[in-house]
C-alpha cells in the first residue's frame, strides 16, 4: 500500500476510536441494564431514563460543539470529548444510586454528542474524493467494535459481583487511546485553511495526498472559501431556500435510522430476547453478542463496498432489507401464541439478526456519511452539529419509549416492530425522491451543486 494512503488510514483509524467509545458506552447499557435492575429494582421509567441519559447528553453535546469545532478546530475538540469520556466512565461505575448513575451517563452522553459530528467531519475534510465513503464508515465500523466489545464485556463479566460496575470501568481503556492518539494526528487542512494558515493546511495536504494533486485541492477549497468570503457565516443560512435539501437530508436520514428501531435493538436486544423466550440473562447475553458480531461484520462490507456502489444503491438495498425482516419480528410476536417456543425463538432472533445486517450496510454508515458531505464548508460545523443533535434527539424518545411500550399490548403483539417497519418504507420514498449520488463527488463539488 501506498506510504501516504496507509498514513492516512492510521490517521482515520485513530479519530475513529472516538466512534468506538460511542458504540461502548451507548451498548454497554444493554448487557449492564439487567444486573442494575436487580440491584436497584428499577421502574420502567427510571429504566428509560438511565438508557436515555446518554442520549439526552448526546443532543447537548452536539448542539455545543458545533461552533466550538469551527473555532478550536477538529482536533482539539475530539481531546476534548476523550477527557469528558474519561470523567463520565468513572462516575458510572462509582455510582451510588440512580441519580448518580444518569449524571454519568450524561457526562458520557455529552463526549458521544461531540464525537458523533466531529469524527465523520475531521474523516471527510482529511480524506481524498475517491475513499471518502470508506474513511468516514470507519466511524461507523468503530461504533460497531464499541458495541461488540461491551456486549463481550457484559459476557465476561456476567459471573462476577458487581458486574455492571466492572462493565462500565472497561470504557477507560478506549477513553484514554483517544486522548493519547489525537495528540499525533494532523488538524483538518480545511479547517487550517479557514483560518488562514494556508503553509500549514499545505503541509497537511502534502503528507496525506499526491504531491501533484495538492495544488488542485487548495485550489478547489480556497475557491469554495473565496465564494463564500463576502458574507459572514451565519446558522440562519442553514435554512435558506437553497440548503433547503441538505436540511431535509440531515433531518430526515436520522429520522428514518432511529425511529426504524436500531437503537431499541442496540439497547434493549436482551430484553427483547427474554421477550421471545430466553430465559437467563447470560443466554439472552449470549444472543446479543451475536447481534454485535453481525452488525461488525456487515459493517466491514459497507466500509470495502460504499464507494464502490454508490450511496442510494446501498440505501435501496439495505431499506428493503430492514423493512422485510422487521415485518418477521413483529410477525414472530403478533403470533406467539399459535407457534412453538423454538420458531418464536427462531424468528426473533434471525429476525434480529437479519434486521442489524441490512441496517449495518446502509443506514447505519449513511447518515453520518451524508450529514459530512453535504453542507457548504463555511457552515459544515454547525450544520453538521445540528445533524447530530437530530439523532440524539430522535434516539432519545425510540429509547425511552420503548421499555414503555414493551409493557403493553405493543410490546407482546409485535406492533412496536410493525411502527418501525412503516418508518422505514418511507425511508424508501425519502430515498427516491430526495437523497441524491455523492459517489466520486469532492466536497467542493458537491458545495457548487447548492448554488
Amino acid at each position: 500500500m501506498d506510504r501516504k494512503l496507509l498514513l492516512t488510514y492510521v490517521i482515520a483509524a485513530i479519530a475513529a476510536t472516538g466512534g468506538l467509545l460511542f458504540g461502548f458506552d451507548t451498548g454497554v447499557i444493554n448487557v449492564a441494564l439487567p444486573f442494575i435492575k436487580q440491584e436497584w429494582n428499577l421502574s420502567e421509567t427510571a429504566e428509560g431514563w438511565v438508557v436515555g441519559a446518554v442520549l439526552a447528553g448526546g443532543m447537548a453535546g452536539s448542539l455545543l460543539s458545533g461552533r466550538l469545532a469551527d473555532g478550536l478546530g477538529r482536533k482539539r475538540i475530539n481531546i476534548l470529548a476523550a477527557i469528558i469520556f474519561v470523567v463520565g466512565s468513572g462516575i458510572a461505575a462509582l455510582a451510588t444510586s440512580p441519580g448518580m448513575l444518569i449524571a454519568g451517563r450524561l457526562f458520557l452522553g455529552l463526549a458521544i454528542g461531540i464525537v458523533s459530528f466531529s469524527v465523520p467531519l475531521y474523516l471527510a475534510e482529511i480524506a481524498p474524493s475517491n475513499i471518502r465513503g470508506r474513511l468516514v464508515t470507519f466511524f461507523q465500523l468503530a461504533i460497531t467494535l464499541g458495541i461488540l466489545i461491551s456486549y463481550l464485556c457484559g459476557y465476561a463479566f456476567a459471573g462476577y459481583e458487581n458486574s455492571w460496575r466492572l462493565m462500565f470501568w472497561a470504557g477507560f481503556i478506549p477513553a484514554a487511546l483517544l486522548l493519547i492518539g489525537m495528540f499525533f494526528v494532523p488538524e483538518s487542512p480545511r479547517w487550517l485553511l479557514s483560518k488562514g494558515r494556508t503553509q500549514d493546511a499545505r503541509t497537511v495536504l502534502l503528507r496525506l495526498h499526491e504531491t501533484e494533486a495538492v495544488d488542485r485541492e487548495l485550489g478547489q477549497i480556497e475557491q469554495a472559501m473565496s465564494d463564500e468570503r463576502n458574507r459572514k457565516a451565519d446558522w440562519r443560512e442553514l435554512f435558506s431556500a437553497r440548503l433547503r435539501i441538505p436540511l431535509l437530508i440531515g433531518i430526515g436520514i436520522f429520522f428514518i435510522q432511529q425511529f426504524s428501531g436500531i437503537n431499541a435493538v442496540i439497547y434493549y436486544s436482551t430484553r427483547i430476547f427474554g421477550m421471545a423466550g430466553f430465559g437467563s440473562s447470560t443466554t439472552s447475553i449470549m444472543a446479543t453478542v451475536g447481534v454485535g458480531v453481525v452488525n461488525t461484520i456487515s459493517t466491514l462490507i459497507a466500509v470495502r463496498f460504499l464507494d464502490q456502489w454508490g450511496r442510494k444503491p446501498i440505501l435501496y438495498v439495505g431499506l428493503t432489507g430492514t423493512a422485510i425482516s422487521l415485518a418477521t419480528i413483529a410477525a414472530a410476536f403478533f403470533f406467539r401464541e399459535s407457534i412453538s417456543p423454538d420458531l418464536l425463538k427462531l424468528l426473533s432472533v434471525g429476525g434480529v439478526y437479519v434486521y442489524i445486517m441490512f441496517f449495518a450496510i446502509s443506514l447505519g454508515p449513511m447518515g453520518w456519511l451524508l450529514i459530512a458531505e453535504v453542507y457548504p464548508l463555511r457552515i459544515r460545523g454547525f450544520a453538521t452539529s445540528m445533524g447530530s443533535f437530530y439523532h440524539w434527539f430522535f434516539d432519545f424518545w425510540v429509547s425511552f419509549t420503548f421499555p414503555i411500550m414493551a409493557a403493553t399490548s405493543l410490546g407482546n403483539n409485535g406492533g412496536i416492530f410493525m411502527i418501525y417497519t412503516g418508518v422505514v418504507l418511507f425511508g424508501l420514498l425519502f430515498t427516491r425522491f430526495l437523497v441524491f449520488e455523492t459517489k466520486g463527488m469532492s466536497l467542493e463539488a458537491i458545495e457548487e451543486r447548492w448554488k
